[in-house]
């Protein structure tokens, strides 16, 4: 395999494994097991919902409030066909916003079987040239991948806001987005430790499986080479 294929055969790995994990990763981590373990983290146990149909404050502990993120996660996840009804805790502009979510999630699952398919297709070509290519493609693209997204991570680390509001701006253009946090629930049961918590939990869980298999890669790379030197 020449320098340049090689190249680009890994930058292509390297992507269709980072499509793949990540979505995978983002999905696994949405659900209230993960709420109630980062809202314990952060020391946060409770907060107030206004209910916008008397204007009363509601004081809700962390059980009511890990309901109410089951019901928008199975939501935008694809798991129920409606979000909960405007009126009571949410306006009609945060159910348009969580919407939006939910089509970007749809998109964002077809990138998993795509990724898989990249992934497969470049085994498959370099599976032809030899055992070794295979496993070294597979290192190399597992190492890309795992430090692209630490890159990502450290720089979401250092100006977490700024990429927070960029990655909004890209996905959700039409500026829905931004709420009051005087006046949004939506706001309250996703505060800054939320969107933090999860973003780290994603990407360190997709590092720690890039390092995996990039080892065991390697592992297979050394057996492979010892089996071709031994059988010469």
């Amino acid at each position: 395999m020449r320098t340049g294929t090689g190249k680009i055969e890994v930058v292509l790995f390297a992507v269709g494994f980072a499509m793949a994990g990540l979505v995978l990763f983002a999905l696994l981590w949405s659900g209230v097991g993960a709420y109630t373990d980062m809202a314990r983290a952060s020391g946060f146990d409770g907060t107030t919902f206004i209910d916008h149909a008397t204007g009363q404050s509601v004081a809700l502990d962390l059980v009511p409030l890990a309901e109410e993120h089951r019901l928008w996660s199975t939501y935008v996840t694809g798991g129920a066909a409606d979000p909960p009804e405007p009126g009571r805790f949410y306006m009609t502009d945060e159910i348009s916003h969580m919407t939006d979510v939910r089509r970007v999630f749809d998109g964002a699952k077809l990138l998993i079987p795509a990724g898989f398919f990249v992934m497969a297709i470049r085994l498959q070509r370099a599976r032809a040239h030899s055992a070794e290519a295979m496993f070294r493609l597979v290192r190399d693209g597992a190492v890309t991948a795992g430090v692209v997204v630490a890159a990502l991570g450290l720089i979401a680390a250092l100006a977490f806001e700024q990429v927070f509001l960029l990655f909004h701006e890209v996905f959700f253009p039409q500026g829905n987005f931004l709420f009051d946090p005087a006046t949004s629930n939506l706001v309250r049961l996703y505060p800054d430790w939320y969107w933090q918590g999860i973003t780290f939990r994603i990407g360190l869980s997709f590092i720690a499986v890039a390092a995996a298999v990039a080892v065991a890669a390697a592992m297979g790379l050394r057996r492979a080479r010892s089996t071709r030197l031994a059988t010469e």
